[in-house]
């Protein structure tokens, strides 16, 4: 910075630490604020007559007509600090890109910051051709004085919708997308990432993948040079895009395997095409597929949380043991991650392991501050039979569910339950689908943050499995009452907070 270059030029170089963390201008009166960022040591260190040095050179390079406030603060780095700037980098400069903190490594070592950050594969394409490097170092340099050096990594994982969605506001340009299956390629090469909603689209794009129900198609001839190609239109419920192609440099005929119904996934450019007056999408691979349609949710289609509990009320938990860590000033025995946090442990019986079953129990527990708060526990009526292998492992009857509430009013109160809360389960891809069927059905959309305890376990401890009898052996943690909803969620949520003071995950 020129700035700075000048201001250890005329102090021979004795500040050669200082970094500008935040320049301030303010027009009337004209004043110049300027926060300067140095190492913790120093500051305290600093004599006054040091400080009236900086302050009068900086007055020297600045306009007489401006005023001027020098302020400084303290540069201080641990793994937490480097990670919350990185995080922050990411929320500031690129919003729409979802970056997990258990994404990110941390490693200081003599003073230097190493960071190695695991992309999933959509978005370590997208910074591919950008100056990752240069732009977070600039933006490190004004929040810590200690150097860092950063590898960008493809951790070969795509987002995932049901888990990678912290918030209603984290549904952007880029984390809202669509589930196909069955896919058969037609022109060019398998198309691995999913596709975006069509009304999140912008004009110009690289790289865009879109799916959608083909409702036009149409193959013309260039009237200049007799090549064929062709337009065609796909829906996916949130809007149209215009596709087009050209037979010339792939795809002879194989185009002509379309029509109009089949449901295509197309990637490829998207750009304004003056021809046809639109925002159009220049094929470079399609292939039909099959769309999941339960995964396009649009906010317009949602209902807003509930005002009062309906069919299940939460109950006030009371853990003595729990209570005495809390009123002995042993609190501060809480691992940081979880305070100032709520978490909702919940749990699924059901009548089978298919999403096409039915839940027969749901139990949650909420976690705030890393206290046990709050129990919630209810029978859902499934309306069917419970098959006898279930009662034999659930140890629940036709006749305990048959008074009790539809999954209408239950996925309700548990939306309103879980508002602003972490999601935790043992398995949570099992349990969460089953969230999303319901939801999806009654109107929700639960784009809370889900996290799993097998997946914590594993990468923090050695087991011969991580069923959760077996965590919770290792951990002494009492499992009674074993597949029943509430109380596997009491015992989740005890392994989870031992498995966060572990730090590992």
């Amino acid at each position: 910075m020129e700035f700075l270059d000048k201001l250890n030029e005329m102090t021979n170089g004795k500040f050669s630490y200082l970094k500008v963390s935040e320049v301030e201008i303010q027009k009337k009166p004209p004043i110049v604020k300027i926060n300067f960022l140095l190492p913790y040591d120093i500051l305290d260190s600093m004599q006054e007559e040091d400080k009236n040095i900086i302050y009068e050179n900086v007055v020297k390079l600045l306009p007489e007509s401006m005023q001027v406030e020098v302020t400084y603060t303290k540069s201080f780095i641990n793994e937490d600090v480097v990670k919350k700037y990185v995080l922050s980098y990411f929320k500031e400069k690129h919003p729409t890109v979802l970056v997990e903190d258990s994404e990110i490594e941390i490693k200081i070592t003599n003073g230097i910051a190493f960071v190695k950050i695991n992309l999933k594969s959509m978005f370590y394409d997208y910074f591919k051709s950008m100056d990752l490097n240069g732009s977070m170092t600039t933006y490190m340099s004004h929040k810590m004085c200690n150097e860092m050096r950063l590898e960008i990594c493809d951790s070969k994982k795509d987002l995932n919708l049901d888990t990678d969605l912290a918030t209603e506001d984290s549904i952007t340009i880029i984390s809202r997308r669509i589930r196909t299956d069955n896919h058969e390629r037609i022109v060019g090469k398998a198309i691995a990432v999913k596709p975006r909603y069509i009304v999140d689209s912008k004009d110009v794009e690289d790289n865009a993948v879109y799916a959608g129900e083909v409702i036009e198609f149409k193959r013309n001839e260039s009237k200049k040079t007799g090549n064929s190609y062709y337009v065609f239109k796909i829906n996916d419920t949130t809007g149209n895009l215009v596709c087009k192609a050209f037979a010339k440099y792939q795809g002879e005929g194989d185009y002509d395997r379309i029509t109009i119904g089949d449901e295509v996934i197309v990637q490829g450019r998207k750009d304004l095409d003056t021809f046809l007056h639109d925002s159009v999408l220049l094929c470079s691979n399609v292939s039909k597929c099959t769309i999941d349609k339960s995964s396009i949710i649009l906010k317009e289609d949602l209902k807003s949380t509930p005002l009062k509990y309906v069919a299940v009320h939460p109950e006030p938990f009371v853990d003595y043991v729990q209570d005495d860590l809390f009123s002995t000033g042993e609190e501060e025995l809480v691992p940081q991650y979880l305070l100032g946090k709520s978490f909702v442990v919940f749990d699924f019986e059901t009548t089978g392991l298919d999403v096409t079953d039915e839940a027969i129990e749901l139990g949650a527990v909420k976690v705030t501050d890393g206290k046990i708060m709050e129990t919630f526990s209810t029978f859902i009526n499934p309306h069917i039979p419970i098959p006898a292998k279930i009662t034999e492992l659930t140890s629940i009857t036709d006749a305990e569910v048959k008074n009790a509430p539809d999954m209408s009013d239950v996925i309700a109160d548990f939306y309103k339950f879980s508002e602003n809360c972490v999601l935790v389960a043992h398995n949570a891809q099992f349990d969460k689908k089953f969230v999303d069927k319901y939801a999806k059905i009654n109107g929700y959309l639960f784009a809370n943050r889900v996290m799993d305890t097998i997946d914590m376990a594993k990468k923090s401890v050695l087991c011969k499995n991580y069923k959760l009898g077996t965590l919770c052996d290792y951990f002494g943690i009492s499992l009674e009452g074993a597949h029943r909803a509430v109380n596997d969620c009491l015992a989740t949520a005890k392994l989870f907070i031992e498995l966060v003071k572990l730090g590992k995950f």
